[in-house]
């Protein structure tokens, strides 16, 4: 299978790592929360709840082989006392790391557990990812999808979840199961390409 052109690359990730590193760096303007929907993607479902549009939270997850070691890293984060700029330096020197990350995978965690889980856990396994980030940048991305109610996709995308976004109170991680979206196809959807498919 061919790799994952560069241009998604660059977009989903280099992008959103410049974006930590500028937050880190207490750089706060209108470009964070444009930068934020590379975060904020559309999950395009269609089964017994309908076809449906949900905005979630998505990002890649590390490679199979190194998974393990990793969560034993996001274990003890989530043990030590809770500062957003640990956090988020944690986020730059252990998981937005290029040579770690399997582009092919993206993850989210379910919350609602409404119509996107209904359409997912008892119909096709299918969704597409939609990005679009003002004014005209925008792409789709086709996958297959995996439901995980423990083991490690499970357990790296709470980890993820809570290690930045920290409650006061632990949450039951038995409520949030995990997506995990096997890509596809993906087409640059932008307003000088429209449509072309680059993977």
């Amino acid at each position: 299978m061919a790799n994952i052109p560069e241009e998604f690359i660059n977009y989903a990730f280099e992008e959103r790592v410049e974006l930590i590193e500028k937050m880190l760096k207490g750089k706060f303007d209108d470009s964070i929360l444009i930068g934020f929907t590379r975060h904020n993607a559309a999950i395009i479902t269609s089964g017994p709840a309908g076809l449906n549009g949900s905005i979630k939270g998505v990002g890649f997850i590390h490679k199979d082989e190194i998974l393990s070691d990793t969560l034993e890293k996001m274990r003890k984060e989530l043990q030590s006392e809770y500062n957003p700029m640990k956090a988020g330096k944690f986020l730059l020197d252990e998981i937005y790391v290029r040579n770690k990350i399997d582009f092919t995978k993206i993850i989210s965690l379910e919350l609602a557990r409404k119509h996107t889980w209904k359409n997912l856990i008892e119909g096709e396994k299918e969704a597409t990812i939609l990005f679009f980030t003002p004014p005209s940048t925008s792409y789709e991305v086709r996958c297959n999808v995996e439901i995980h109610t423990e083991g490690p996709v499970w357990e790296y995308s709470n980890s993820l979840h809570d290690i930045f976004h920290r409650p006061e109170k632990p949450r039951d991680w038995g409520k949030t199961p995990a997506y995990l979206f096997k890509i596809k196809e993906i087409y640059n959807n932008s307003e000088d390409k429209m449509g072309v498919r680059i993977y």
